[in-house]
């Protein structure tokens, strides 16, 4: 009788080239879309650290439309965003609890919506929080990056170009 062969995993280079090959992967810095918002490009940074993605998002206030729990909120304008104050409205998923990177725990409105990074779109939950005082009006965490999907360089930038638009 003979040994019955275990299909081997692909090594870690292989994965990697192919991922690169697809398009998977990012810098430590990306343009991302957001269409559901009509926002056709804006500055991420990309946190592995960061369970949930982040939005600056002036005055959110939640409202109801058709029976249906909605967050309102305004974009600010940014120097090569592509577009200049926008007023946003997005499906609400919850009230969350998050956590800074600096330790401090606040309750903010978590909304739902597609994010396009080069050519994949994803729907993804966003929290809404004041990042005025980040260098980046977007954060985009580990959770809408989900395992295999993207490969994070740190020493690049911009690898997945604009967004496509569609």
């Amino acid at each position: 009788m003979s040994p019955q062969r275990v299909k081997a995993k692909p090594s870690f280079k292989a994965q990697t080239a192919s991922l690169i090959a697809d398009g998977h992967v990012l810098g430590w810095r990306e343009w991302v879309g957001l269409p559901d918002l009509e926002v056709p490009v804006i500055k991420a940074k990309v946190d592995t650290g960061a369970r949930t993605s982040s939005l600056h998002a002036l005055n959110p206030v939640p409202v109801t439309h058709d029976g249906r729990d909605f967050v309102q909120f305004t974009l600010p304008h940014y120097p090569g965003d592509g577009h200049g104050r926008v007023k946003c409205l997005a499906p609400l998923v919850e009230l969350r609890e998050i956590r800074s990177s600096n330790g401090n725990a606040e309750e903010r409105f978590v909304v739902s919506s597609h994010i396009v990074v080069g050519h994949h779109k994803l729907k993804v939950e966003i929290s809404l929080a004041n990042r005025s005082i980040m260098g980046f009006p977007m954060l985009l965490g580990r959770t809408a990056m989900k395992a295999g999907r993207f490969l994070v360089l740190p020493s690049k930038s911009y690898l997945a170009g604009k967004p496509e638009q569609s």
